[in-house]
């Protein structure tokens, strides 16, 4: 989405239009989605956003409190596709199966490959330094995630599907790390063990991780 009008900054008094907002908002997380997939982070200008929205650059600001708090916003909503999923898993009425965490490892995966801009802007903002878009990532998108997929965990282990033994605080590290490094490995990890983490090799890399953790973690009769 492209406004075709810049949108100026509101003033005093004037009236608010949600509707315009709201299509701002979009066009500025289209905007700085495109960017993202083809330059990294540091490169990208807020300008640059605005320009690709067609609105106004202080718009970034008004309605993201600036280009760190834009991208937090990217990374949740791709996030958030399988929110209602994910989120709610350990909460549903006949209970949380390995299958749902079946799927939410699938996910991601397969949101890694589509979007492999997320894990390195994650190692390269995130993780190597403090910073604010360390401080937005942890407080708008870690702290409501983390939690679910602990609670998820505890659910299944609760239900007899995970080993009792296995420290429930840190089978969450156990299952983002295995999902996570070949994508922040990038190429050596292709050249050292030959294999291209792409679209076509996909299916196969999900069903191996999850065999590997599963069957790691999984009771003999539950992971059947």
């Amino acid at each position: 989405m492209k406004l075709t009008k810049t949108t100026p900054t509101r003033g005093r008094g004037r009236p608010r239009d949600p509707e315009r907002e709201k299509e701002v908002r979009e066009a500025l997380m289209q905007s700085a989605h495109r960017l993202l997939r083809e330059k990294p982070f540091r490169d990208i200008s807020i300008r640059e956003i605005a320009q690709g929205a067609g609105v106004n650059s202080a718009m970034i600001s008004y309605h993201f409190d600036g280009k760190e708090g834009l991208i937090i916003e990217v990374i949740r909503g791709q996030f958030m596709q399988f929110g209602p999923a994910f989120l709610n898993m350990s909460l549903e009425v006949k209970g949380p199966t390995l299958e749902t965490l079946k799927e939410a490892m699938a996910y991601i995966i397969r949101l890694y490959i589509r979007e492999p801009w997320i894990p390195r802007l994650i190692v390269g903002e995130v993780a190597s330094k403090p910073g604010r878009m360390r401080e937005l990532f942890t407080d708008r998108l870690a702290s409501a995630l983390g939690p679910k997929l602990r609670e998820l965990l505890h659910a299944l282990q609760c239900a007899g599907h995970l080993r009792l033994d296995l420290d429930i605080n840190l089978m969450p590290i156990s299952f983002i790390s295995l999902i996570a490094f070949p994508f922040i490995a990038g190429d050596p990890f292709k050249e050292i063990f030959a294999f291209m983490l792409d679209e076509e090799n996909s299916e196969k890399w999900i069903d191996h991780t999850v065999k590997l953790l599963l069957h790691g973690v999984a009771n003999n009769s539950a992971a059947e």
